[in-house]
C-alpha cells in the first residue's frame, strides 16, 4: 500500500513539474512574440472618410473635394482623376514597423498611367496601371528608369470588374489590386498618401481609381 502510494506521489510531483516548466517556457515565448495593432481601419461603408483628406487638382491650385460612391455594390473612397488623398496619424506609442494595407480600384481606360504612393512624404512605390490590352504597364514595378514593362492588369486579383463611367458596360472595365506594404517605422506621427497624374486629365469618367478597406498596422516586437 506504502509502495502505491509513493509511486502515485511521484508521478504526481513529475507532472507538476512538467507543467510548471511547460508554463515557464510559454511565458519566455510570450514576450518575443510580436504585438499587432490597427491604429486606422475604415470600408467607408459608413459614407465616413474618419480623418482622410482628399484634393482635386484644378486650374490655378487645388480644392479639398470629399467623394464616397457606391461602386459594384461596395462604398469605396473615389473616384479620383488627378488628385491625392492623405492621412496623418499623430502620437503613436512605441513600435517597430507599420504595415499599410487596401485595395486599389482602377476604373476605365489606364493605359499605363501613374499612380503612386508615399509614407512621411517619402514616395515608396511610383507605378502605371492599364486596362487596355494592347498597352503594357509597369506594376508590379516602378515607372520608367528602364524598369521592365508587364502585360496589362498584372498582378490584378480581379479583372473581371465593369467599369465606373466610360466602360460601365464592360466587364472588364475595373481591375482590383491588393495593396500591402510594411515599413521599418519609430517615429510618432505617420502620413500616408496616394496620387495619379496622366492621360485624360481632370476627366474624371474616362479615368479614374478608388481605394477601399484601408487598414493601418503597427507593429511591435
Amino acid at each position: 500500500m506504502l509502495k502505491h502510494f509513493v509511486s502515485a506521489k511521484n508521478n504526481y510531483l513529475k507532472g507538476f513539474l512538467l507543467i510548471l516548466l511547460i508554463i515557464l517556457c510559454c511565458t519566455s515565448c510570450f514576450k518575443n512574440l510580436t504585438q499587432l495593432t490597427v491604429i486606422y481601419e475604415n470600408n467607408f461603408d459608413d459614407y465616413n472618410q474618419k480623418g482622410i483628406k482628399t484634393y482635386s487638382y484644378v486650374a490655378g491650385g487645388q480644392v479639398n473635394d470629399i467623394k464616397i460612391v457606391k461602386f459594384n455594390n461596395n462604398i469605396v473612397l473615389g473616384t479620383f482623376n488627378n488628385a491625392r488623398i492623405e492621412i496623418s496619424l499623430p502620437d503613436l506609442p512605441q513600435h517597430t514597423a507599420i504595415t499599410v494595407s487596401f485595395d486599389l480600384y482602377i476604373h476605365d481606360m489606364w493605359r499605363n498611367d501613374l499612380w503612386k504612393f508615399s509614407f512621411d512624404g517619402t514616395d515608396y512605390q511610383i507605378t502605371g496601371f492599364s486596362n487596355d490590352s494592347t498597352v503594357e504597364q509597369s506594376y508590379p514595378n516602378n515607372l520608367g528608369n528602364g524598369s521592365p514593362l508587364s502585360p496589362a492588369m498584372t498582378g490584378a486579383i480581379d479583372k473581371n470588374l465593369p467599369g465606373a463611367c466610360a466602360l460601365i458596360s464592360s466587364p472588364h472595365g475595373t481591375s482590383m489590386y491588393k495593396i500591402e506594404r510594411t515599413i521599418l517605422h519609430s517615429a510618432s506621427t505617420f502620413d500616408f498618401s496616394c496620387s495619379d497624374a496622366g492621360s485624360y486629365a481632370y476627366q474624371t469618367c474616362n479615368r479614374s481609381w478608388s481605394i477601399d478597406n484601408l487598414k493601418i498596422t503597427m507593429i511591435k516586437n
